[in-house]
Parts: C-alpha cells; sequence; structure tokens
C-alpha cells in the first residue's frame, strides 16, 4: 500500500513537470528559436525582425565652437570700430587768398584808403574794373561777408546799362543798397549796392 501511494506521487509529479516545461519550451523556442510572424495593427508598417533597421540619418546641426563665437565677437567689433571713424573736417579754402590769385588788389594799397573800413571790412578790387568794382569785403580771419558795386549816380541818371562780374562760391543772405558823397578810389557820388553773403546778425564782423 504504501508503495502504490509512492509511486502516484512520482507520476503526479511528473505530470506537474511535463506541463511546467511544455510552455517554457514554447518561449524559449519564441526568444531564442526562429521568430514567429508578428502581424502589426492595422495602418502600422509590418517590421520584419529578420531584416536589419534602416540607419537613422540625423540632420546635421550647427555647432559654434568657442573660438568661432570669439572670432564672430571680434568682427563685430571691427565692423563697429569703422563706422566709428572720425571724418576730417577740413577748413574752408582761404577766399581771400583765392581773390588775389585772380588778380584782386587790397584797395588801401591802390589809393588813400583805410586798411580796415568800418561796415565793410577789408577791400579787395581789381583795378580796371573800377568805379564799378565789383569790390570784395574780408574780415579781419580773412572771411567774404561781402560784395559791393558802387553805381556812380550819373550813370544812373544817364540811364547807363552796367555790367560786372560775381565771384564765384559765395551765398546770397540778403542786400543793402544806400547813397554814398564819395571817398578815395570812387570819389564821385554814387550808390552802394551790398550783396552780403552773411547773416543780418553776422554784420558785426565789419562793424568795427
Amino acid at each position: 500500500m504504501r508503495n502504490a501511494l509512492v509511486t502516484a506521487a512520482l507520476v503526479a509529479s511528473l505530470g506537474l513537470i511535463a506541463d511546467v516545461r511544455q510552455p517554457a519550451a514554447q518561449f524559449g523556442q519564441l526568444q531564442f528559436g526562429q521568430p514567429q510572424s508578428f502581424q502589426p495593427p492595422f495602418g502600422q508598417p509590418q517590421f520584419d525582425p529578420a531584416q536589419p533597421a534602416a540607419p537613422r540619418v540625423l540632420a546635421p546641426t550647427r555647432v559654434q565652437t568657442a573660438d568661432k563665437v570669439g572670432k564672430t565677437k571680434t568682427a563685430a567689433r571691427k565692423v563697429g570700430k569703422a563706422h566709428r571713424k572720425h571724418h576730417v573736417v577740413r577748413p574752408p579754402p582761404n577766399q581771400r587768398k583765392i581773390a588775389e590769385k585772380n588778380g584782386y588788389k587790397r584797395v588801401s594799397d591802390l589809393v588813400n584808403f583805410p586798411k580796415f573800413f568800418p561796415s565793410l571790412g577789408v577791400l579787395f578790387v581789381k583795378p580796371e574794373t573800377l568805379p564799378l568794382g565789383p569790390f570784395l569785403c574780408f574780415d579781419r580771419k580773412d572771411r567774404l561777408v561781402a560784395t559791393v558795386y558802387m553805381v556812380p549816380t550819373r550813370d544812373i541818371d544817364d540811364h547807363k546799362p552796367l555790367e560786372a562780374s560775381g565771384f564765384a562760391g559765395a551765398a546770397l543772405d540778403h542786400v543793402s543798397i544806400y547813397f554814398n558823397p564819395g571817398h578815395p578810389g570812387v570819389d564821385v557820388p554814387h550808390y552802394h549796392i551790398v550783396i552780403w553773403h552773411v547773416t543780418r546778425k553776422q554784420e558785426a564782423r565789419v562793424a568795427k
């Protein structure tokens, strides 16, 4: 009787071991043996484990190294410095010297006339253009302030046509016209037609 029970227990144990090994064998076959076909869900691409996976292509990325950053900043600084260059401001040409090169003479060197005449300044004229002029008036710093034409009253009374040259490069601000009884150089009664190249306030340069 005891032997029969032992035999029955051994048979039962062997049956349990066989049931456990069968799923384990199936699991091992799926894991290490030939792979079973796998159907992906509808709409998903089929994956075949037997085929090697396609390599992933990564988009190139721009990596700015510290050296490149430093060069970029240096280039930006150089551009900034180029824009900050100071422009050299050159003084305007000396108009008195230009007038002298063109044949103008100081009136005080030609006749008994003040070197500096209040209200007009230092006068220059071409001797061959007397008495009409033009007379160029400069301040004490050789800046052209006015151009003067001296028109004899007899020429006005006689309705005489007059022509005179101008002085190029001088702007016109305002004009003054007044009578003068005569002075050295133009000793007959005449009118001064003064073409000012400066403002009324800047006329003070030749006031005294």
